[in-house]
């Protein structure tokens, strides 16, 4: 099934996408990796894989950290949800090993902080840690092995949605004698 763009404008309108998310990952890996290596998302379809060295990112895991927040604008409400993604870093080809290590060991430390805040200064997307690298399996379209090393980083995407809302800005207050309008004798 092929999907089509259906033209129909969003009603809401967010400040963070996935997009977003994986391209901040993306510029960050980029940021420490040898020149020249290749740094895509993972699951396309018929896309050949490069030559050498090269990364796919995968989000795996999207869980809710918190409770849902909403901030009132004149017509608008905005609300809040924090997630914590995690994301597999597939490295594949030689020197794979070294440089799943690379990416581990800067992703734990405050210079992944920095470059983070740097890219994203809304601050809607924080590195949190990042799991051991394991090595998998990979096997090419030549059914030859090929090195493959990966691990899980872990993130804190902070989106926001902003909806419209209907509010009350004036109200007619009428005064009611009670013991008039509902005396036993009216029953």
């Amino acid at each position: 099934m092929v999907q089509a763009d259906s033209g129909a404008t969003d009603p809401i309108t967010a400040s963070l996408s996935e997009d977003d998310v994986t391209t901040a990952l993306r510029a960050f890996l980029l940021s420490i990796l040898p020149s020249g290596t290749e740094v895509r998302l993972g699951q396309q379809n018929r896309v050949a894989a490069p030559l050498g060295l090269f990364v796919l990112m995968t989000i795996v895991v999207r869980q809710q950290i918190a409770t849902n927040g909403s901030k009132y604008g004149t017509d608008t409400r905005t609300v809040s949800r924090q997630e914590h993604l995690t994301v597999q870093v597939s490295v594949f080809g030689p020197g794979a090993g070294d440089m799943i290590e690379r990416i581990v060991t800067l992703f734990r430390d405050p210079y992944a902080c920095q470059f983070f805040q740097q890219e994203r200064p809304q601050g809607d997307v924080t590195p949190l840690y990042a799991d051991d690298p394991r090595q998998t399996g990979f096997i090419n379209g030549e059914r030859q092995y090929e090195d493959n090393w990966n691990a899980d980083l872990h993130l804190q995407a902070n989106y926001q949605y902003t909806i419209a809302q209907q509010f009350a800005d004036a109200a007619t207050i009428d005064l009611i004698n009670v013991d008039a309008a509902y005396s036993e004798s009216n029953s």
